[in-house]
């Protein structure tokens, strides 16, 4: 930040926001901290106003805690998770070097997202500078270092109204494909800023089977597509720090996917890697990790599931909601959609 040029953006008057706090699962208490800088903004009319463009900085270490059984003590190196995206709100902060627009700019690297977003939290919660009720908007950059010739999602589309214009707009300019998704999953820092009341998406390039896993290194990048995604980012940017009035923020409650009560975090493996992009009722996956209890019982890319362990399944919220309930070795039977015609099949859940 600061060989970007930009302005310290803490309370303080430094770069580092700083607390401590338990972190699960050990409830050991640890220092953590936020780095924030900011390009103050030019019209004296949107004073006190901001427009936060964030991505989290952690990551999994040696996977002691959140990493996969079959992978702990190795190496998380986080490329796409979550290197491309501070990779590329850096890269934006730099582009903006001595051109401020009319509306504050702030740029946080979030600690503590694969803990449960409690870097996010903590911003939200503390910060007098830039109080969460005059931020304009939020855009969070979150695992899209792997677009090749996918469109880019964009995940929380639906928390204003004037999102799917803004970005078909960005889309139209850039010449980049993107996808609006209204739901918000709660898959990252976003989500802290949506129960804010604050209008806010995550852009995504992808998933894979690295995801979360030792498999995730740089070699992989697609660096072309890194500068589509930072080309979109832009027209945004530019486009919210210029925009006279506010979003037209929805309640939480009324916004589809809107967060729940969330169970505690999953503590087992099925092996199904979702679409992301699909709107209609269930989930549709998008492919099957190999040598997974999925695999094993016989789910397709393409199949829909509707029903999970007899609970309905009407979105991507509430299949993961079901599979947190689940522990080791548990029982599991999918009803699914394959060709329109459905099938049921059961097998077991393996730790994750």
């Amino acid at each position: 930040f600061r060989t970007a040029g930009l302005q310290p953006g803490c309370d303080d008057g430094s770069y580092f926001q700083t607390w401590q706090q338990p972190v699960e699962p050990q409830g050991t208490v640890v220092t953590l901290k936020n780095v924030v800088a900011v390009i103050p903004g030019s019209d004296p009319r949107h004073a006190g106003q901001s427009l936060v463009i964030g991505a989290h900085y952690d990551h999994l270490g040696r996977g002691e805690n959140n990493g996969r059984q079959q992978d702990r003590g190795q190496i998380h190196p986080g490329a796409d998770d979550n290197a491309s995206g501070i990779a590329v709100m850096l890269e934006l902060a730099r582009s903006l070097e001595g051109k401020p627009l009319p509306r504050t700019l702030v740029f946080i690297a979030f600690t503590g997202e694969e803990s449960g977003k409690l870097g996010s939290q903590h911003y939200i919660r503390h910060s007098d500078s830039y109080p969460a009720e005059d931020i304009i908007a939020m855009l969070n950059l979150d695992t899209v270092g792997r677009l090749e010739d996918q469109p880019l999602i964009l995940f929380g589309t639906g928390t204003a109204d004037e999102w799917v214009h803004i970005f078909r707009g960005a889309g139209y300019v850039t010449g980049v494909p993107v996808k609006t998704v209204a739901n918000d999953f709660g898959s990252s820092d976003q989500t802290a800023f949506i129960e804010a009341g604050i209008p806010a998406v995550q852009f995504f390039s992808g998933s894979h089977e690295d995801f979360h896993r030792p498999g995730d290194t740089p070699d992989k990048i697609d660096y072309a597509g890194l500068g589509k995604v930072a080309r979109v980012l832009n027209e945004t940017v530019r486009y919210l720090g210029e925009r006279p009035g506010p979003m037209s923020s929805k309640p939480a409650d009324a916004q589809a996917g809107a967060p729940a009560t969330r169970p505690s975090s999953r503590r087992v493996s099925f092996g199904t890697v979702p679409d992301f992009t699909y709107s209609g009722a269930g989930v549709r996956l998008d492919d099957i990790s190999a040598g997974t209890p999925a695999e094993r019982a016989g789910l397709r890319k393409g199949d829909i599931i509707t029903v999970v362990n007899d609970t309905p399944v009407n979105d991507l919220r509430g299949y993961s909601n079901v599979l947190k309930k689940l522990a080791p070795g548990d029982e599991i039977r999918v009803t699914f959609l394959r060709d329109g015609i459905e099938k049921t099949l059961s097998t077991h859940v393996t730790e994750r």
